[in-house]
């Protein structure tokens, strides 16, 4: 019984070959001809099919007229109007495949650029995109999407993602691998959800999945204040190629890198105007224009990603500085302690360490508890924050606007006083009296005697008083009889 259906297995397999090569051989006996062409729109247009071709393509199973529909070969022209090959009517999908051509939505026709099947998967040597050896490989798709879209092909092989997809990471995005998802304004029109797709598809490789060396690189982005914001729909919040740029991104460490040290203060100022203007008229900012790379900028203060460790700082070096660690970090200046605590740092450019600088300077820990370097180094008053921080020469120690007259710190000062001295005069002179001068309060003998006396005899002189009006009231109601007698005789 085996051997019958090994029988009637082989037979079948042979019929269906015959039949297949008997079908298309009708179309190979002239398609074949290497010199077979026709004229079209002024174009000689070749009409050669090689049959190792079809052989080796996806549709190697089909047939010639299973996709030129209505052909009879037999008739020269084998149709009186010949129609393009309709491939939808098999790939019904072809839209959600194909979300990086949103042109399909607005088309029937398929022979026009975006939206031409054949000018992108070729017509009788279709090789499946999963294979690595197709042109349409996400591997292969910056050459090809490049055939259309030169200017992004140009930008992309100057990026760091294809540096690591020459050097065969197997992560690297290429153009299929991020436009297959709704990331420009054509394939996803709501703005707010638009950018939302292009931070999932970035954090998707340097946060989520954490499958390449650049990972851990990217902080909790949807923790940030922009992250945030994009979040509660937000569409003005920085995302990440609003920083970083599209095809053209480079390490941070490049000098191309719109993300440099030199080039973040631009970046940063495309949202945050006139705080970039303050920085750029700065020391800092002048100093980094000039190419000092240890000048801050943006983010070695307020970090990349908006969350950032806080700085190590030797123990011993804020304690000589008379300082406080938590007060640092409070304040948020502890990125200055940082560098211009730096000995070998400061004398480079020939400034004076932290220590040197405010030895002057009397009670350094009070000082540095209440008063923040910006609030003498830059150009606004406290408790207002400015990044424009003055050069020496510009920084005059302004100690009257704290410790004049009138000022909140002499305000404050006068409670402290007050606080002191109710600790050493007790709460009735300190507090009650607010240490003003009053009769018997001094601390002056011969004013206390004085006024204790004056006040003995003016109490005297009050009680005196009350008795003998006490006295005489009480025998008031004798006088009234006597009255009321002689009244009624």
């Amino acid at each position: 019984m085996k051997k019958i259906y090994n029988i009637l297995f082989i037979s079948f397999y042979i019929f269906s070959i015959s039949l297949y090569s008997q079908d298309n051989q009708a179309c190979y006996d002239c398609h074949d001809d290497p010199d077979i062409s026709m004229e079209k729109r002024g174009k000689t247009i070749s009409l050669t099919v090689r049959k190792f071709e079809l052989k080796r393509s996806v549709h190697q199973n089909l047939k010639c007229v299973d996709c030129h529909t209505g052909f009879n070969p037999d008739e020269i022209p084998h149709k009186p109007k010949i129609t393009p090959v309709n491939c939808t009517s098999c790939h019904q999908e072809y839209i959600k495949n194909h979300i990086f051509h949103p042109q399909f939505k607005q088309t029937k026709t398929f022979d026009k650029p975006g939206v031409d099947c054949k000018a992108c998967h070729g017509m009788h040597n279709i090789v499946s995109p999963k294979n690595p050896n197709s042109k349409l490989h996400f591997t292969n798709s910056i050459n090809f999407c490049g055939n259309c879209h030169q200017e992004y092909k140009e930008q992309h092989i100057k990026s760091e993602h294809f540096v690591q997809l020459q050097k065969h990471e197997p992560n690297a995005p290429t153009c299929i691998y991020c436009h297959r998802q709704p990331i420009t304004a054509r394939k996803e029109p709501d703005k707010v959800k638009l950018k939302q797709n292009q931070e999932k598809i970035c954090l998707n490789c340097h946060l989520v999945t954490n499958h390449t060396k650049y990972s851990k690189s990217l902080i909790n982005y949807e923790e940030s204040v922009h992250g945030r914001a994009i979040l509660k729909g937000n569409i003005f919040a920085a995302g990440c190629i609003d920083c970083h740029g599209v095809h053209d991104l480079q390490k941070a460490n490049s000098p191309n890198s719109s993300v440099s040290r030199e080039k973040i203060p631009d970046v940063c100022g495309k949202c945050h105007v006139t705080i970039a203007q303050e920085y750029k008229a700065s020391i800092h900012g002048q100093s980094l224009k000039k190419g000092n790379k240890d000048a801050p900028g943006c983010t070695y203060c307020h970090g990349e990603h908006s969350i950032q460790q806080p700085i190590r700082i030797d123990k011993q070096l804020i304690t000589k500085n008379q300082m406080n660690f938590d007060n640092l970090v409070t304040t948020k200046m502890l990125q200055c302690v940082e560098c211009h605590a730096d000995e070998e740092m400061m004398k480079k450019y020939n400034i004076l360490t932290i220590d040197k600088a405010h030895d002057w300077l009397p009670n350094l820990a009070t000082h540095y508890k209440t008063v923040r370097c910006v609030d003498c180094h830059s150009v606004y008053e406290p408790p207002h924050l400015s990044h424009n921080i003055l050069t020496l020469e510009q920084t005059i120690r302004r100690c009257e606007e704290c410790h004049s007259k009138n000022s909140v710190l002499m305000t404050m000062l006068y409670k402290h006083e007050k606080e002191k001295s109710r600790e050493k005069l007790g709460f009735i002179n300190g507090t009650v009296l607010s240490d003003a001068y009053v009769v018997g309060t001094t601390r002056n003998i011969y004013l206390d005697v004085l006024s204790l006396t004056l006040f003995g005899f003016i109490v005297f002189g009050i009680l005196l008083h009350g008795a003998i009006r006490w006295y005489f009231r009480k025998s008031a109601p004798k006088d009234t009889e006597k009255i009321k007698e002689i009244t009624e005789e």
